[in-house]
């Protein structure tokens, strides 16, 4: 190279050759212990490549460097080999076409495929990743939102005193009442005291049945139907759909998805298929254990509040979890609900263990499926393209789990 002529060029103004010799150039200025050249001298004259050979003589000779050294111009090589070694120490290996010897049978690898990783190899590999790097997110989350929305409802609930109202209400609606099928007497107090001492000992014993009841359905509703699927897919999109798009780009921006196709696997079922059968199985989990803990904790802070008991709680959220399934099976008729305007399926739809399970999984496949086409929608990228792929895919997938969890919604309503 002519630093003069061609030192103030781009990269891409470089033609072919020059190009590899400012790369060779790049390497051998690093003086590494070790250095690797997998066919330097192609593209070069003679007289650059005989250059090139000398600078490799001269870096073996001055700095010890070993060199493997892989070409197919022999006569350009062998300047490179040390004249003070024998043949047998200038170790050099010459490739030729292999010789089919029928008697000879080929390697077993034992059940294991390409590159020693099966699919069930990758598939373990993603589900431990999901599962257990996961987790501790979800639980730190769950614990801490679980006990602020508990606090805040048994909090809430306990500060409500209905009896004053309600003692009000009887003392201005029952006098007027009395005093009318009394012909016009009015009442005595000892009987409007008699009445206002029952309804407060009917409120006294109502109120907080119906407040633990209240706070029970209120908490195993709101995290079982809505919140727990929700907050565990949000925090999938980067736990998930980062690690996703993140090694699917990087592997497009190295050319490892160009490698695949050249060895004739699909990239798409190398990458995706093990991820979304780990992500179908890891979404609905975390998404359930992330609950479960939510309402446990509802169940320890409620009582602390004054607001109903282990039993009384364990019983209402039971049945708010576990209602009956309004649908019989009618023999070859199939399923009928027994509901008058409502459809099976929306009845299996939207029966709380079955809508708990379809969200979580609905939620994974969007989160997966805008990961992938963020990554397969650039051919082209490049290392600093990798960042902006995660990031869109993340922001992206949220949105849309935001839009797809308003459709559940409607769909619940659908429910008579």
């Amino acid at each position: 190279l002519d630093y003069p002529r061609d030192g103030g060029k781009k990269p891409s103004e470089l033609s072919g050759g020059m190009a590899r010799r400012a790369s060779l150039a790049l390497q051998l200025a690093q003086k590494k212990h070790v250095i690797v050249l997998d066919e330097p001298f192609t593209g070069l004259d003679e007289q650059a490549a005989t250059s090139v050979a000398k600078e490799l003589i001269h870096l073996r000779n001055r700095y010890k460097t070993a060199l493997l050294l892989i070409s197919h111009e022999e006569n350009v090589t062998s300047l490179i080999l040390d004249p003070s070694k024998t043949k047998h120490e200038n170790l050099t290996v010459h490739l030729q076409h292999a010789h089919h010897d029928e008697s000879v049978s080929p390697p077993h690898h034992h059940g294991r495929n390409l590159y020693g990783t099966t699919f069930h190899d990758r598939f373990m590999e993603r589900l431990k990743d999901y599962v257990l790097w996961s987790l501790p997110l979800i639980l730190l989350t769950f614990l801490a939102c679980g006990l602020a929305i508990a606090m805040l409802s048994a909090d809430s609930l306990s500060r409500i005193n209905v009896t004053d109202h309600v003692l009000t209400i009887v003392d201005q609606e029952v006098r007027p009442l009395l005093k009318l099928l009394t012909g016009g007497e009015e009442a005595s107090p000892m009987a409007l005291l008699g009445i206002k001492m029952k309804v407060r000992s009917m409120l006294n014993t109502a109120v907080p049945e119906a407040k633990s009841t209240l706070y029970a359905l209120g908490i195993a509703k709101l995290f079982f139907l809505e919140i727990g699927p929700l907050i565990t897919a949000l925090l999938l999109c980067g736990r998930i759909g980062g690690s996703y798009s993140g090694k699917v780009a990087s592997m497009q921006s190295t050319s490892q998805v160009k490698l695949l196709k050249t060895l004739g696997i699909d990239p798409v079922m190398w990458t995706l298929a093990p991820a979304l059968a780990a992500a179908v199985i890891a979404s609905p989990l975390l998404t359930l254990t992330g609950t479960s803990l939510a309402i446990f904790l509802g169940g320890l802070v409620g009582p602390r509040y004054g607001v109903g008991n282990a039993e009384i709680y364990r019983n209402q959220v039971e049945k708010a979890i576990y209602p009956t399934l309004r649908v019989q099976f009618e023999g070859w008729a199939g399923f009928q609900t027994n509901v008058e305007n409502e459809s099976v399926l929306v009845e299996l739809a939207t029966w709380p263990p079955i809508f708990h399970w379809l969200k979580a999984t609905v939620y994974i496949l969007i989160i997966l499926g805008v990961a992938e086409t963020c990554c397969r929608l650039q051919r082209n990228l490049t290392t600093r393209h990798v960042p902006h792929v995660i990031t869109s895919s993340v922001v992206i997938s949220s949105l849309l789990i935001i839009i797809a969890d308003w459709g559940f919604s409607q769909l619940w309503l659908l429910r008579v």
